[in-house]
C-alpha cells in the first residue's frame, strides 16, 4: 500500500499534530519497502531500535530476513551535519531514508531555548536535507510535529513556511484524523494523508489506523 509519497532526490515532509499516527504510518511504510527488497535507513530520535523492530515483526509481519536490509540508528543527540555525513557515507547502500523527527533533530543541532529563531532554524534544516536528497538522489522522509486540530489553514501555512527556503524538490504532506477534509463527513478513526501545494490541497490516502495493525 503506497501511503507516503516519495520520489528519488526529493525530501518528503510528513507533518501533523502529536498522536496522529505519523510514526506508526512511517514504520509501516518502512516495512513495506523492506518487503520489496529495498535498503532502508531509519534515524530515530524518539524510539529505540527494539521498539521499531517489534512493531515491524509483531504488527506489520516483517520477516527477520528482511530486517537485514534495515539500518536503525539511535539518533538521540545526533546533529544535522553528523546525520547528513552518515547518509553521504552510506548512500550506495540505501534506497530510502526516514528521519523521526524534525523537532528533536533541531534541538540536537541548535540546542534548547531558541524559540525566537525557531522558524529560521527549521527552514535551514529542511533546506539542507532537500539539497542532500538531490545530491545523493535518494528519497528522504522527514517527520515533524506541526499542526492544529482546530485550525487546519494555520497548519498548512506553517507547513508551507518551513519549506519556503528549500528547493523545488520538496513534497509536503499533512496527516490528520476525523473531519479534516470535509466537515460534513464523520471519518472517525480514519487517518488522512493530504498533499499540500501552496494552498491547494489534494487528498492522497485514507486508511483506518487499525487496519495496518492487521486487526
Amino acid at each position: 500500500m503506497d501511503i507516503i509519497k516519495v520520489e528519488k532526490g526529493y525530501l518528503t515532509i510528513l507533518t501533523g499534530k502529536p498522536d496522529m499516527g505519523k510514526s506508526t504510518i512511517t514504520v509501516y511504510d518502512c516495512s513495506e519497502n523492506l518487503k520489496q527488497g529495498k535498503n532502508v535507513m531509519f534515524f530515530s530520535y524518539e524510539y529505540c531500535q527494539s521498539i521499531i523492530y517489534n512493531k515491524m515483526i509483531s504488527h506489520f509481519k516483517t520477516n527477520w530476513s528482511q530486517l537485514f536490509n534495515l539500518n536503525v540508528l539511535d539518533a538521540n543527540g545526533l546533529n544535522l551535519q553528523s546525520l547528513m555525513n552518515i547518509i553521504r557515507n552510506k548512500k550506495k547502500h540505501v534506497d530510502i531514508v526516514y528521519i523521526d523527527f524534525l523537532d528533536l533533530l533541531k534541538t540536537s543541532t541548535y540546542g534548547e531555548g531558541n524559540s525566537e529563531h525557531d522558524l529560521e532554524q527549521t527552514q535551514e534544516i529542511v533546506k539542507e536535507l532537500a539539497a542532500l536528497a538531490m545530491e545523493v538522489n535518494i528519497p528522504i522522509v522527514l517527520l515533524s510535529q506541526i499542526g492544529s486540530s482546530t485550525d487546519f489553514e494555520k497548519s498548512v501555512e506553517r507547513l508551507n513556511s518551513i519549506g519556503e527556503k528549500a528547493g523545488t524538490n520538496v513534497i509536503k504532506m499533512f496527516i490528520g484524523k476525523s473531519n479534516i477534509i470535509d466537515e460534513r463527513i464523520d471519518y472517525s478513526d480514519i487517518v488522512h494523508i493530504i498533499l499540500v501545494d501552496g494552498y491547494n490541497l489534494r487528498h492522497f490516502s485514507s486508511l483506518n489506523i487499525k487496519e495496518i495493525y492487521n486487526d
